[in-house]
């Protein structure tokens, strides 16, 4: 059982959490958490068990919507610009003539849970040396 993680549910405040075992307190409510605990779900690593425990304490009438907007391509948390997101976001927007333009970095950023806006990143990106602005909302990628 050490090797998968549990979504237990507190039989005192009916909210789940994760863990590897039981015989802890609850994190919500300070309830010891026994060997016969409610095991709601299973999930082989903490990702998974994040969004099963999320899922867990969703409302079951939320329960779809919620499944149809987090998808295992989207995080749950947006991360911060970084160095090698900020480059992976920039080649991925390249068209085939080396052309960027400012909807195409939109959604990319988007889709990698990247939270900046998208024309302080292009600055960002210019200043670098990565990119030349060629007119409002389109730039030339350098290679």
């Amino acid at each position: 059982m050490a090797d998968s993680w549990l979504v237990l549910k507190c039989s005192a405040c009916n909210i789940c959490h994760g863990r590897k075992s039981t015989g802890h307190l609850c994190p919500h409510c300070g309830q010891r958490i026994s060997d016969n605990a409610q095991v709601v779900d299973k999930a082989v690593d903490s990702t998974e068990l994040r969004m099963k425990v999320v899922l867990a304490n969703t409302p079951d009438n939320l329960k779809e919507l919620l499944k149809s907007k987090l998808s295992k391509d989207s995080p749950l948390v947006g991360k911060e610009y970084s160095s090698a997101a900020g480059l992976k976001v920039v080649k991925d927007s390249v068209n085939e003539k080396g052309i960027i333009h400012i909807d195409i970095v939109a959604e990319k950023l988007a889709k990698n849970g990247v939270e900046i806006e998208v024309e302080q990143f292009m600055e960002h990106i210019e200043t670098q040396g990565l990119v030349i602005r060629i007119e409002s909302g389109i730039w030339q990628f350098l290679e």
